[in-house]
């Protein structure tokens, strides 16, 4: 019953089942449900590669280089034009 109640309603967790089951009369322990329970697959997370391989453009686009000056100042272009020495600081 613990299973068929589980695959019915995805959502419902083993508190939900336990208190569901003690309305029927069912005197079982959360614990119990739990073990009993089906397991869901998780999908798998994205690794660095296929991360890596998605943002490539994004991560391509940047084009942003730190020049040092005559005076040992950063200058900074990104093509968006000169910033202070705070945003060009690394």
């Amino acid at each position: 019953m613990i299973r068929q109640m589980s695959v019915a309603n995805p959502l419902w967790g083993a508190p939900r089942i336990h208190g569901e089951l003690l309305k029927l009369g069912i005197e079982i322990s959360q614990a119990t449900v739990a073990k009993y329970m089906v397991r869901r697959r998780r999908r798998p997370s994205p690794t660095w590669r296929s991360f890596l391989c998605n943002q490539a453009a994004g991560i391509a686009a940047i084009d942003m280089f730190v020049v040092a000056s005559a005076s040992f100042r950063l200058v900074c272009d990104d093509h968006l034009g000169p910033r202070s020495e705070e945003d060009c600081a690394l």
